[in-house]
């Protein structure tokens, strides 16, 4: 709770150095003096082009909107009032409720202010290079202005993956724009990502350790280009809001993507994974509140996946994982003489006792929890310390899975793909190409559920792109009611069992 509200407020400290969220849409002079003068020394320009990298992280693995997703598309499950979760939890759904006052009003708002940040910050960096501020040399240039278009894409992406419309500006937006729906937001996210890729290519720089912290492996041109194709992947494939989207996708150019990718043919494969610093710059509320025991359980319906004989809804009668059952589940993770984790413990464990009021509603409490990188959880004293997956090679694997199996590809390249977590991890039977295609999409399912819990592949993500959702629950979010109040437009929103949670 410390960590997210200092979250929250780094953010906002950014937006006022780079504009409101709305401020950057009003830039009408692409040169503007306001900018230069702000920007004053080329190491200005260098530091708001590392510093967005940052703010974009800290809102992708923010509270706000993650835990509200996981819970509404029951991945995972609470019935606490914080982050969203209570209200979008309940059965029948309810519409999400889009109002400036409401305690809920964050979960839309946060992201939008975070991102807006992002994409101000490396916007404002563009608009310096474009006004001609060069770096100690032209090397170092072309570097930083690669950083500040990856994220462009980056902020871009999570903007069209959260919201059913969004503006999209950058260091060319002359006038005020208007509001354009997600699929045209995704596609100036993929642009961006491909300049992106097109500048790192080939080139040897190296950034400083500070401005992104990655586990084993150095960031530099080759990994910038290996996580920008695996994100342009990921970005494509989850912009998808029902399963008649995804089956329409380009599948042949997401395979392009994750070929090249953080698992793909440009070397050893490895996980973007930022490693932690306790809070000071670098945390992921989003893994912190699934790894502790604050109370955002596995929902039963998770549970239920890899051992059918757990009941999904949860009616409050405690159910051990029997018969043969995913491996990656197990029994009471903690070790009752030192509190710690137990040695050799499962990603998901067997608890015993639920959290919460059961009068707020039984079905959102659930016996399980989520333990795989309790380490870095918010009740243990490494909080916030450590590795931090936000995607794994895995999830790169799966896209390519995914895409062979939809493009009429390599059916046994792609069960090979599976296995690595499905048989490895899992101790499931293996997948084969005499599985045939659509078998192999529904282990990919499983796999994305399972084995990616907890990282950026968002559980609301992957079931609303296969209808695996409850009647009403939203499967994005409306713009916020305060940014709808500024710009006086009407206030909306989506979700409801009485109503059309996509507004299609």
């Amino acid at each position: 709770m410390m960590r997210y509200t200092r979250s929250g407020l780094a953010a906002a400290a950014m937006l006022l150095v780079v504009g409101a969220c709305t401020a950057p849409l009003e830039i009408k002079n692409n040169d503007a003096p306001d900018v230069l003068r702000v920007l004053a020394t080329p190491n200005d320009v260098k530091s708001v082009a590392a510093s967005s990298l940052n703010t974009w992280y800290l809102g992708a693995t923010s509270a706000d909107p993650y835990l509200m997703f996981e819970v509404t598309s029951n991945h995972a499950t609470a019935n606490y009032g914080n982050f969203g979760m209570r209200y979008n939890n309940e059965e029948p759904r309810t519409p999400y409720d889009n109002n400036s006052s409401s305690g809920d009003a964050p979960v839309a708002l946060d992201p939008w202010n975070a991102f807006y940040g992002s994409l101000g910050a490396s916007n404002d960096a563009m608009k310096a290079f474009k006004a001609g501020v060069k770096l100690t040399n032209d090397a170092e240039t072309d570097q930083y202005k690669t950083l500040a278009t990856f994220v462009q894409a980056l902020s871009l992406g999570e903007l069209g993956l959260i919201f059913d419309k969004a503006f999209v500006v950058d260091e060319n937006t002359t006038d005020k724009p208007a509001l354009v729906p997600y699929t045209a937001v995704i596609t100036a996210s993929l642009a961006k990502y491909d300049a992106a890729i097109a500048a790192s290519a080939g080139k040897t720089y190296t950034f400083p350790a500070s401005v992104f912290p990655l586990d084993k492996v150095t960031f530099n041109a080759s990994t910038l280009n290996r996580i920008a194709n695996t994100m342009a992947a990921r970005t494509l494939a989850y912009s998808a809001r029902t399963l008649a989207e995804t089956n329409a996708l380009s599948w042949t150019r997401i395979l392009g993507y994750a070929e090249k990718g953080i698992s793909g043919s440009g070397g050893a494969p490895f996980d973007f994974t930022i490693v932690g610093d306790g809070g000071i710059s670098w945390w992921n509320d989003a893994m912190g509140a699934p790894n502790s025991t604050w109370g955002v359980a596995v929902c039963t319906k998770t549970i239920n996946m890899m051992a059918p004989n757990v009941a999904w809804p949860f009616t409050g009668t405690m159910v051990a994982p029997a018969g043969t059952y995913d491996k990656r589940l197990g029994g009471y993770p903690f070790d009752d003489n030192t509190g710690d984790v137990a040695a050799g413990h499962a990603d998901f464990g067997y608890y015993g006792s639920v959290f919460g009021n059961p009068a707020r509603g039984i079905w959102k409490q659930s016996p399980y929890v989520y333990t795989r990188y309790y380490y870095m959880g918010w009740d243990w004293a490494t909080s916030y310390q450590g590795p931090m997956p936000y995607t794994l090679a895995a999830e790169n694997d799966l896209l390519i899975a995914e895409a062979l199996a939809r493009t009429g590809g390599d059916l046994a390249r792609a069960a090979t793909l599976i296995n690595k977590t499905r048989v490895t991890r899992g101790g499931l039977t293996p997948a084969t190409a005499g599985d045939g295609a659509a078998k192999l999409l529904q282990y990919v399912a499983y796999e994305n559920d399972i084995e990616l819990y907890s990282t950026g592949a968002n559980g609301m993500y992957e079931r609303r792109r296969i209808d695996n959702l409850q009647v009403g629950t939203v499967r994005h979010l409306p713009v916020p009611a305060k940014e709808l109040e500024t710009l006086g437009l009407p206030i909306y929103t989506f979700g409801g069992a009485t109503a059309n949670p996509t507004g299609k």
